[in-house]
């Protein structure tokens, strides 16, 4: 399944159980903010450094969603509320797409990796090796996510989340991605042409109230074998913030599977 990471990911890469060390870290900080994903983005920057360095310092439990919004997005004090402002679980689910973006690039170094996992502002720091070539493979399909809930009003969210997912998949893997309509036939449907694609992704989407889980499949459609199955459970707002949380989740723990793979 090697190729269906982009041009830098022609190597597996195996994460350790014990970290890198603070002075490896702050140096893969400094390229990563250097590089042509953040440099532009300044907030972004901004951050990411406030939370490594909390990382590093051993104050994770400073890292919180009022502490983000009052030391990096200078809320005042007496007007923020963390309920009725969105800023920070909005930025999170923006500064997990460009960490994507940024390990997806082919000259990313293989170093340190930083992560913020889904439900959580608490980076996560690994140490990467290079382990072995991949093979080269064929196509990633993705096919359209299913609403299986009952209220109309949750299937613009579930596409929504389809369209974020399209484009941190597109962005991760480039050309390798095939989108499918809902309207266009399974490959294994009769009388229908091999697309190359040698795996596809599927998933489904429940919203109970303020409660979206998303259950997603990856698929070997020569053997006909599920590969890798993940579910994600997200709370908040249905809205745009919410989407960009969920497949950047979903996008991040592909891409992690598809490194070991």
């Amino acid at each position: 399944m090697g190729t269906l990471m982009n041009a830098r990911a022609e190597m597996l890469v195996e994460e350790h159980a014990v970290g890198p060390a603070q002075d490896h870290v702050s140096h893969a900080l400094r390229q990563l903010l250097a590089s042509p994903v953040f440099t532009k983005a300044p907030r972004m920057c901004q951050l990411l450094s406030f939370l490594v360095e909390k990382k590093l310092s051993g104050k994770e439990s400073d890292i919180t969603e009022y502490a983000i919004g009052m030391e990096v997005f200078r809320r005042d004090a007496r007007l923020y509320d963390t309920v009725l402002d969105p800023v920070v679980r909005v930025q999170m689910g923006r500064l997990r797409e460009r960490l994507a973006a940024y390990y997806a690039l082919p000259d990313a170094p293989l170093g340190v990796r930083v992560a913020i996992p889904l439900g959580s502002y608490v980076p996560t720091i690994s140490h990467a090796t290079v382990a072995r070539p991949l093979l080269h493979r064929r196509q990633l399909e993705l096919t359209p996510l299913r609403n299986l809930t009952a209220e109309h009003h949750s299937n613009c969210f579930v596409s929504g989340v389809d369209e974020e997912l399209g484009s941190r998949l597109f962005h991760a893997f480039g050309a390798l991605i095939q989108l499918r309509d809902h309207d266009q036939p399974m490959a294994s449907s009769p009388g229908f042409a091999d697309t190359r694609a040698a795996h596809r992704l599927e998933g489904s989407i429940r919203v109970e109230k303020n409660h979206v889980r998303a259950s997603m499949r990856l698929r070997d459609t020569s053997a006909g074998q599920i590969s890798w199955f993940s579910q994600f459970d997200c709370h908040g707002e249905l809205g745009m913030y919410l989407q960009e949380e969920l497949a950047g989740a979903i996008c991040d723990k592909l891409q992690r599977y598809l490194a070991d793979y």
